[in-house]
Formats: C-alpha cells, sequence, structure tokens
C-alpha cells in the first residue's frame, strides 16, 4: 500500500506524532514543517495510510493541482475529485477543494461526517470565516492543519479551530540535516524613511509601504545589489505592490537582466508562459508581490531578494522558502534583504528567521553561524572547569546561552497602545483602571517610568510623549512576557553555578530592572573576568550583577591558589 515510498525520518516522525496525538483524543492539529520539507506530500502521504474518505481544502487555485499530484504519489490507487469553479466532482472518496468553491449548496451536500479525514494546506489562514463555515459544519475523526507558519499577523487566534502543534520540523533543523540549502544573506541599506507608514493588520499598510518604497533611485540601489552580491543567479524578488513590480522589473531589463514581473490579474496562460520561461532561464529575474509567498515550488530559484521589508515572520519565511528548496548543484542559496530606516517599526531578519542571537555578518553561511551558537567555546569549557561546577555544568551553560530573551519588541507595545485609543471602550477601561492605582494617569510618565522603558529599548523619542498609565501598561507587558522565562534561566543559573534555587530568584528577578539586558559596563566587567562570550551576551542585569559579586568573590581565592 506504500508504494515502496520511503519517507525521511522526520517525515515518518510526524504520521507517529499525529497517530499518538490521535490516541491521547486531540483530534484537530498542526503540522508545522518549513517551507520545501514537503509538508503536502506528508500530508498525503498521511492521508492513504489511513484510508478513509478524505477532503484536502487549499485556499487557492495554483495549490490545487500541487495538492492532486501530491496524492497521485503517495496513494495512486486514490480516486482523486476536485472541486473548483465549474470542476465539481464531490461524489469522489478524495476530494481536493478550493474553500472559495465550498458554497453553502455546495458544502452541505456532503453529510458532516462524509469525511474520516480532513487536511487544511497552509492551515494559518484557517482563522477566516471562508474556512470557519466549512469547518463548523465538518466533523471529520482527523482534522489536520499543515502550514510552515502556525502564527497570524492580524492576531487572529488559530485556538479553537485546532487543538494544539503536534509535531514541528523547522527551517533551522532543515538545514542543519542537509533537507534545505545554506543561507548566505545579505542586508542591503535603502534610504526610504518608514516611519510615517502604518501598520495594518500586523504589518505594513500596503499603499503606503508601496508609495514609500517604490523609487528609481532605490530600485536601481536593489538591481546594483544582485549584480554586485548574486550576478547571473536565478532571482526571485517580493515587492511592496504590483506597479513596484513592473517597475523594478524594468530597472532590471534597463540593466540588462532578463527580468518580468507577474500579478494576480494577469491572464493565465500569460502567466504560466512566463513561469515557463523563467523556469527554463530565458528570464533570470521575477517580480511580485505577494503573489508567490506560498505554493509555488521552483527548485532552481538560487537568489531571494526583499524589496520589500515586513514585521511578520510569517510572510519573512514564506518569502525566503521559496529559495530553501534542493537542487543539483546548488549548495546555498543568497538572501537580499533590502532593509530601509525605521525607529518605530521592528523588521523581521535572517536572525528570527533562524532564532540567532544576532544577524550574521553579510554573506556569512547561516549553517555555520548556527553552529557556532550552539557550539561552547573553548574559553567557556575552561570557565566551567576552572569553577569546577555542577557536573552538568555543560548542558546548563548551553541551556543558559541559546534560551535568550523573548523576542518582544518596544514596537510591539506601542501597537497595543495604538489599538486601545483606535478603540473607547477598551480606552476608557484602561484609564479608568489606572486610576485605582496611581495619581493623574494621564500626565507624562515619570522620570524613572522613561528610564525602564529605554532599558528595554525603546527610543526616547517615542517614550517622551507616553503618559503614566501608557507607560505603566507598556512596563507590566514587559514584565509579563519576562516573568516565566526569567524565573527558569535563574533555575537554570542556580543549578549550574550551586548557588541556593530560591535565594538566586530573588537575586535576579525581584526587581524589574533586573529584568533588562545587562548594560555595556556590566559586559566589559564579565568580560574582564573571564566570563565567556557566549554568556555574556544573553545574560539580564540581575543575573549580570550575581556573576560579578560571585566572581569577584572568588577571585582572590583563586588568586592564592595560583
Amino acid at each position: 500500500m506504500d508504494n515502496n515510498i520511503t519517507l525521511r525520518p522526520y517525515q515518518e516522525s510526524a504520521l507517529v506524532a499525529a497517530d499518538q496525538a490521535l490516541q491521547g483524543g486531540i483530534t484537530k492539529q498542526i503540522w508545522s514543517m518549513a517551507t520545501g520539507l514537503g509538508k503536502t506530500f506528508s500530508g498525503t502521504f498521511y492521508a492513504m495510510r489511513r484510508n478513509q474518505p478524505t477532503l484536502w481544502l487549499v485556499h487557492r487555485d495554483e495549490l490545487i493541482r500541487q495538492a492532486a499530484d501530491a496524492f497521485a504519489t503517495a496513494w495512486p490507487a486514490a480516486n482523486i475529485g476536485i472541486v473548483k469553479a465549474e470542476e465539481d466532482a464531490w461524489q469522489a472518496p478524495i476530494v481536493v477543494a478550493s474553500v472559495q468553491s465550498l458554497s453553502q449548496k455546495r458544502l452541505t451536500r456532503w453529510h458532516p461526517e462524509q469525511f474520516g479525514t480532513v487536511i487544511v494546506d497552509e492551515c494559518h489562514h484557517a482563522a477566516a470565516s471562508s474556512y470557519q463555515k466549512i469547518l463548523r459544519y465538518l466533523k471529520p475523526e482527523l482534522l489536520l492543519g499543515l502550514t510552515a507558519t502556525p502564527y497570524r499577523t492580524d492576531k487572529a487566534t488559530l485556538e479553537g479551530t485546532f487543538d494544539k502543534i503536534v509535531f514541528s520540523y523547522g527551517i533551522q533543523e532543515g538545514i542543519k540535516d542537509g533537507y534545505l540549502v545554506d543561507i548566505r544573506a545579505f542586508r542591503i541599506r535603502g534610504q526610504a524613511d518608514l516611519d510615517a507608514v502604518h501598520t495594518q493588520a500586523g504589518d505594513f499598510n500596503a499603499g503606503e509601504l508601496a508609495m514609500a518604497l517604490n523609487t528609481v533611485p532605490r530600485n536601481r540601489l536593489i538591481v546594483d545589489a544582485y549584480q554586485t552580491h548574486a550576478g547571473g543567479t536565478k532571482a526571485m524578488v517580493f515587492t511592496a505592490g504590483v506597479q513596484h513590480a513592473y517597475d523594478l522589473a524594468q530597472a532590471f531589463q534597463a540593466a540588462g537582466i532578463p527580468a518580468a514581473a507577474v500579478d494576480g490579474k494577469m491572464p493565465m496562460d500569460e502567466r504560466r508562459a512566463i513561469l515557463t520561461q523563467f523556469k527554463t532561464g530565458t528570464i533570470q529575474v521575477l517580480t511580485n508581490a505577494m503573489l508567490y509567498t506560498e505554493g509555488f515550488d521552483e527548485p532552481s530559484i538560487e537568489t531571494i531578494i526583499l524589496a520589500r521589508p515586513t514585521k511578520s515572520l510569517g510572510l519573512f519565511t514564506q518569502m525566503v522558502g521559496r529559495g530553501t528548496r534542493p537542487a543539483e548543484g546548488k549548495s546555498h542559496m543568497i538572501l537580499l534583504d533590502i532593509a530601509d530606516n525605521t525607529k518605530r517599526h521592528k523588521l523581521i531578519t535572517v536572525k528570527d528567521l533562524i532564532g540567532m542571537r544576532k544577524d550574521p555578518e553579510n554573506g556569512t553561511s547561516v549553517a555555520v553561524r548556527m553552529a557556532q551558537e550552539s557550539r561552547i567555546s573553548d574559553a567557556g569549557e575552561r570557565w566551567l572547569g576552572h569553577l569546577n561546577l555542577h557536573s552538568d555544568a555543560i548542558d546548563l551553560f548551553a541551556d543558559l546561552t541559546e534560551n535568550v530573551a523573548p523576542t518582544f519588541d518596544w514596537r510591539d507595545v506601542l501597537e497595543d497602545l495604538a489599538e486601545i485609543h483606535e478603540d473607547p471602550d477598551a480606552l476608557l477601561f484602561a484609564v479608568s483602571k489606572a486610576h485605582q492605582y496611581m495619581q493623574d494617569p494621564e500626565e507624562h510618565a515619570t522620570d524613572l517610568q522613561r528610564q525602564r522603558l529605554q532599558d528595554f529599548g525603546w527610543d526616547a523619542d517615542a517614550v517622551a510623549i507616553l503618559t503614566k498609565w501608557e507607560a505603566s501598561y507598556a512596563l507590566d507587558r514587559h514584565k509579563q512576557i519576562l516573568a516565566d522565562w526569567s524565573a527558569q534561566r535563574a533555575a537554570t543559573m542556580a543549578r549550574m553555578m550551586g548557588w541556593d534555587p530560591r535565594a538566586t530568584q530573588l537575586a535576579v528577578t525581584d526587581a524589574l530592572w533586573k529584568l533588562t539586558p545587562s548594560t555595556p559596563k556590566q559586559r566589559a566587567l564579565l568580560k574582564r573576568l573571564k566570563v565567556p562570550e557566549e554568556l555574556i551576551f544573553t545574560v539580564t542585569k540581575g543575573e549580570a550583577a550575581k556573576l560579578i559579586d560571585t566572581e569577584l568573590a572568588a577571585k582572590p581565592q583563586k588568586a592564592h591558589a595560583h
């Protein structure tokens, strides 16, 4: 029945995880697999294993053929029907359907329990009303969602639709295990000012972003960056809008580089012809505005150019994922990330994508950088041995250096405050609550509040305009995010250093200032005390103070021992 197909180890692990979760009563599951790791094939193979009537849901017509092809490979005996626009093979035991095509009339032809298995491709879209009407009606034994990005930028939640992510295998693991190619990233500094661009649904307002970015000098900068860092490679470019895609394609053409733009309103035959030329290499650079962030598989792409910044990790992941698929002769992909000027907005970078402590230097191998960050340096091992610490100190040290502070940027808090101000009821509630515990909450924030927020990375200009209650709200948000994380780290550090756990937690977490990043002065002193750099980079003020006290107390004894 398995047709002599050998799954990759992580794909087999996904199937096992799904079975175990189902046995435990978890009937609404998510598999999170990075782009290029075969989540569609894995899902169709699992459907074959389950051998039940199956409904496969997609949100774009282009994904229908991809799913049907995957079924044909994984389950050749399957009788597959397609429900899309004029196609309506709804009585087939295996149905691949576009969400937009399932009107209430079409949907209710099926009994709610018609399908034992319902699989939602790109399930991060499933909170949308078009999906919800379908998923509320159907009652399968298993609802399985597949995605590379199990999160949404617009803060709509998948809770209630799915119970749990039962399996995850990300881009980091894919690169490390050789199933995805390495990334060499270049961050190119543009001169556009993004601070005036508003946020909409968790990312930049599309129209305002296009106005800010689509200029002749910036487009020329992108072409120059391609010629400098990726000349001659097959490149896909993601732009800030349709007009930006066409203007940028013209800029490439003016430089003698075969390029073309595609957009969603282009006749399908014309679009397919351009994609064929891109596949064969007749067209070297393909520009598009959000058209191919999902469901486009062309392993021969060697370079991804992000001609538009994003605040969305999901979108960043999808765009970069178009280039990570392996192909013959392709050892790595090139990422050109065009970053512009902003204080107000937090831009996603390759550091966020991979989960590294800091962005790699331009052109550095991401795989090498990951290995460097996961390895304890010789200095680290010497320090641990010199202190004669706990027997499993090396493992604990690795836990500390890898468990960096949660990504919670001050601009995220600023956007939360903006949303409160846009909702009169929420604003009234927030201010009324503040009156219960502080005097004059609508006056300017205090000097201490402003200093604490700047300790969390806030820009001084943004802090200067906050009221007391807004500053208090922001500080509470930071403390809330860091509380559980810092308590766990304190326990790990206490065990590693042989400190009293309760005393350690009090020493490093009992005041808000202790949860903020260590100061340059603290880091310089820790360096002089021979504390390894990988630990120095991650410690909070409270942890740094505790380490400094311990090291200074031990220093005379060490000197005497020598």
